[in-house]
């Protein structure tokens, strides 16, 4: 599994308040094609926190369910680790350890949007569910970056992502 290390704020261990693990699956289906979500006026993969007592897969299974509807049998990985001292994460004036693990996902089911179960967030904001061509999904997170349609660092995150997963299973 590749890890990468991101500390823009260059801060220390003991500088860091909590720990934060998310779980985000790269679904794929036969078309060659990633499923991704808009949430909160950003794109993002499928996934989430891992609660108390889940493991990792667990937790990816059931964050898919919520978010898409989609049942999920297996998953692949993970593949990737992202690990990022934060800053005033997401303006709550904590600074943390976000770890997310990237997962492969091979299905070929169709969101169902009577089987979700939105969190809070995702139930106040137009959250959304379409699927990128795999072969257009670089330029597609360049051009979201350079759009500002993307978050700056989760399109920074998703282009190292994609760099592994092409190495890994090809385009």
């Amino acid at each position: 599994m590749k890890m990468i290390f991101i500390n823009d704020n260059n801060l220390e261990i003991d500088d860091l308040d909590y720990e934060v693990i998310r779980v985000k699956g790269v679904i794929i289906n036969n078309n060659n094609e990633v499923l991704v979500a808009h949430n909160n006026n950003t794109y993002q993969l499928i996934g989430g926190h891992v609660e108390d007592g889940e493991d990792m897969e667990e937790a990816l299974l059931r964050e898919v369910k919520e978010e898409t509807g989609i049942d999920v049998d297996s998953v692949s990985g993970p593949f990737m680790q992202i690990m990022t001292y934060a800053k005033n994460y997401f303006n709550s004036g904590k600074n943390v350890c976000n770890k997310i693990y990237y997962y492969r996902i091979v299905s070929n089911d169709l969101p169902n949007l009577l089987e979700t179960n939105y969190d809070e967030l995702e139930s106040q904001t137009d959250f959304g569910l379409f699927y990128v061509k795999l072969e257009d999904f670089k330029r597609f997170l360049r051009d979201g970056i350079k759009d500002k349609t993307i978050d700056e660092n989760i399109g920074r995150e998703l282009l190292l992502v994609f760099d592994e997963y092409n190495k890994l299973y090809g385009e």
